[in-house]
């Protein structure tokens, strides 16, 4: 009973840290205060997951157990329907600004299964894992983006105009346009950073999906012009890029001047760009923007309701900046950044808070 009371405690001290991080330590019994100094001097990290995993190891000692096995980003993998159903009503409560490691979201991800991270604009954020061939699918409500970071693949797409074959190897991007069936052809296993608009997706198993009840094939138009359908290394795009420094002086053309456009993904332009010094604000009406760190290092400052918002993004993670929501960026002290950015209705400020006369 003494035990089951000590949990309770240092579950309700916990609580109370991670809802008020500028309050004073909760008065506990002496039992429990060294372990709640170190919950104290660690309460100012900004990763979600990481005090996620504190609190629950802390509360594993206070109970005598073993402490839990480290969570993956992304929850448990999924491998069913009712998996992704649980887990897009786990996302719609999680917190939203948080880094994800990608590496490790994949790191025990079993074969044919993914995880999903987090909400980018129609899509949902994901990893996944698999070596044999992927039924067709379209989505009707946008472009699907995928980027592969391991193995190599045949991504056969239906247009128009005919079959395309793209051959995609590992650290390539590509683009599956709105309202194409595509399906992927693995050359070996692969593991791959997926964005996916769910909303109206259609899966078919058929030789040729496009073939309607009564066996007929379906109009194509000749003619149409065949959406750009090809890998796109980020490697050979950052060869030779330059290293931008940033300061309040740094004009316009000079960001552009730096900047390596790679392609379209609906109504964000994905491009790469290195760059050391503190961004201006900026903001983005139209959408959510996408930044993955390749390279280096860097701390977001995001500007909320609740006060400005800190998330550290190391190599290899992903983070997205809210729609609407004021956001800028240090190196630390420089990073490479592929990113996903829905430029036509950017906004950007040198104020010390740009939403002072906004």
């Amino acid at each position: 009973m003494a035990r089951r009371r000590l949990f309770d405690e240092l579950d309700d001290a916990m609580d109370a840290l991670m809802n008020d991080p500028d309050s004073r330590l909760p008065r506990v019994s002496p039992r429990l205060d060294e372990l709640l100094r170190v919950a104290g001097d660690l309460r100012g990290l900004p990763r979600a997951q990481f005090r996620a995993q504190l609190k629950a190891d802390l509360l594993a000692q206070a109970g005598g157990r073993q402490p839990a096995a480290p969570v993956s980003p992304g929850g448990k993998p999924l491998a069913t329907l009712e998996d992704i159903r649980v887990r897009l009503d786990e996302m719609a409560h999680e917190p939203k600004m948080v880094a994800y490691d990608v590496r490790a979201a994949l790191g025990d991800l079993p074969e044919m299964t993914m995880r999903f991270l987090a909400s980018l604009n129609q899509c949902t954020l994901g990893v996944s894992r698999f070596s044999g061939d992927s039924h067709w699918e379209r989505h009707p409500a946008g472009d699907e983006l995928l980027h592969f970071l391991e193995g190599e693949a045949d991504i056969v797409t239906l247009t128009d105009a005919g079959s395309v074959r793209s051959t995609v190897g590992a650290g390539a991007l590509f683009v599956c346009r709105r309202g194409l069936w595509h399906r992927v052809l693995p050359r070996s296993p692969i593991a791959m950073l997926f964005a996916t608009p769910g909303e109206g997706t259609e899966h078919s198993n058929a030789a040729d999906p496009r073939r309607e009840g009564r066996g007929r094939m379906t109009r194509v138009r000749r003619g149409r012009e065949v959406p750009e359908l090809v890998a796109h290394p980020v490697g050979a795009t950052l060869a030779g890029l330059p290293e931008l420094a940033i300061t309040s002086d740094t004009t316009a053309e000079e960001a552009r001047a730096a900047v390596r456009a790679i392609t379209s993904f609906d109504r964000c332009t994905l491009g790469v760009m290195r760059y050391s010094g503190l961004t201006p604000w900026e903001r983005h009406a139209d959408g959510d923007e996408l930044l993955h760190v390749l390279e280096g290092e860097v701390d977001v400052t995001v500007l909320t309701d609740d006060g400005p918002t800190e998330v550290n993004v190391r190599a290899g993670s992903v983070f997205v900046c809210p729609k609407g929501l004021w956001h800028r960026q240090r190196p630390r002290p420089a990073v490479t950044m592929l990113f996903g950015t829905p430029t036509a209705t950017e906004e950007v400020s040198w104020a010390e808070d740009p939403r002072v006369g906004n």
